[in-house]
């Protein structure tokens, strides 16, 4: 099992830093990807699909820094 001492740099960021920033991410993309589906620049099944990764790499991210507040 990796401990945090085991675990790969991340440019100086902690895991938390990180998640907090892919949630930012995915909440500007909400409001991003809403106008252009309205522009037809992107389909709603697109934009969906980008928000949802972003949110998953936030929800990784979280279960991370959560393992690593317990070790």
């Amino acid at each position: 099992m990796l401990t945090a001492s085991d675990r790969p740099p991340l440019r100086g960021y902690s895991v938390r830093e990180l998640q907090r920033c892919a949630e930012r991410e995915a909440n500007l993309r909400r409001r991003v990807y809403s106008n252009r589906v309205l522009a037809k620049r992107m389909s709603q099944q697109q934009a969906n699909s980008e928000i949802d990764k972003m949110a998953a790499i936030a929800e990784m991210l979280a279960e991370m820094a959560e393992r690593e507040r317990l070790l």
